[in-house]
């Protein structure tokens, strides 16, 4: 598929919400699932997530980034880490609810790794964090975490979001 660059570009204010939206959805992103479990008592958050970004490699910083309001803010800041589980192809469902619904069900989550997060089954690869600092961003919390360990399949496809829809690109080894 290729782009019409004879075809006028629609333009918005930077203020647009949905002008925003709109310009930003044109960037594919992978989608994830950052997941926290503070203490032993608590079932775990997952929320569905594509504001995730690799900051530095020494040390090793990932961030992604939850709405000021959203309900799951305070299980991220109290459990002190998180995990960023990459998405494959095939967990479209999980993406969705976890978009909804952010109680982590036991039989999508495995066993935690050094930081005590929950850690997806199936994922493509994950990011395991210790919180490592916190920043305003407008309306949203910008969460940096430390990356303690990581791990990641040999081969297999993202699960990707583009303007509003879920897509995908062919099975790839690394």
């Amino acid at each position: 598929m290729t782009t019409d660059d004879s075809a006028p570009m629609q333009r918005g204010d930077g203020g647009d919400g949905a002008a925003f939206r709109s310009c930003f959805g044109s960037f594919a992103t992978g989608v994830a699932i950052a997941s926290c479990r503070a203490g032993a008592e608590d079932p775990g958050t997952a929320i569905t997530i594509n504001s995730l970004t690799s900051v530095s490699l020494d040390p090793a910083l990932a961030l992604f980034c939850l709405e000021d309001t959203s309900g799951t803010m305070e299980s991220f800041l109290r459990a002190g880490h998180f995990a960023l589980n990459i998405l494959a192809a095939h967990q479209q469902d999980i993406s969705n609810r976890y978009a909804r619904d952010h109680t982590v069900v036991a039989g999508d989550f495995g066993a935690s790794w050094q930081s005590g997060a929950p850690i997806l089954n199936g994922a493509l690869a994950v990011a395991d964090c210790v919180l490592h600092d916190v920043h305003g961003g407008g309306d949203h919390r910008i969460l940096v975490g430390r990356v303690v360990e990581t791990g990641w399949r040999s081969g297999g496809a993202p699960l990707l979001y583009y303007r509003g829809t879920y897509g995908s690109i062919g099975d790839s080894a690394s």
